[in-house]
């Protein structure tokens, strides 16, 4: 289930995001963003295990004909599926692996259920002891799910090439300095992220 969010709800971020010397020109010359809370959490993971290492064009392709095997995408469903039939989706064989193992980790662990209290670092640490959840994955987890407010994936290859831009650089910052960049932004680099996904992508970009 997606809950629509809207970015001028957060005000204070954006008028933060405005005054900042890097950011703050975009900002005011772009389109707000827009994107969706996917509220339930087991499907919120699949969907970024598909994304891993795509573009999110050939992604979101991918994960909508994931979508359509399902009425009713859950853990025991998704570890019964033949592997067969979710390559037909478009998923490699490494990718069914993962979400097979993530279908066995909802089933057989309860810590899930309990992620809500979690500190960022928290959920980071208990998602990616599954295998096939790295940072990232558990990053988007953390903004497009949890709608957590300060999360920035220093290893999002568009963010990276966003910063490359907005700051002027030569080339594209390695992790490290992508998140001490990004650290001006502070407490809202969720925020500044949806922007500077729309300025690599395009104006017309949401998620």
């Amino acid at each position: 289930m997606k809950k629509e969010i809207d970015v001028l709800d957060f005000k204070e971020a954006i008028i933060f995001l405005k005054n900042d010397a890097i950011l703050g020109s975009y900002i005011k010359s772009i389109s707000v963003p827009k994107y969706s809370i996917e509220t339930d959490y087991f499907s919120s993971l699949c969907k970024y295990i598909i994304y891993q290492q795509l573009s999110i064009q050939s992604a979101a392709k991918t994960h909508a004909r994931f979508l359509l095997l399902f009425d009713n995408l859950n853990p025991i469903r998704l570890l019964n599926t033949d592997e067969e039939i979710l390559k037909q989706a478009g998923l490699s064989y490494r990718k069914i692996e993962y979400l097979k193992e993530l279908s066995k980790s909802f089933i057989n662990n309860d810590n899930f259920q309990k992620l809500s209290k979690k500190t960022d670092d928290q959920i980071i640490q208990i998602l990616t002891s599954v295998k096939g959840i790295g940072s990232w994955t558990a990053e988007m987890f953390l903004i497009f799910t949890m709608q957590r407010m300060d999360v920035f994936s220093s290893k999002d290859i568009g963010l990276l090439n966003a910063l490359k831009i907005v700051f002027d650089l030569d080339s594209r910052p390695s992790f490290l300095d992508a998140e001490l960049l990004s650290e001006r932004w502070m407490p809202y680099r969720t925020i500044a992220s949806l922007y500077l996904w729309k300025i690599i992508e395009g104006e017309d970009f949401d998620w």
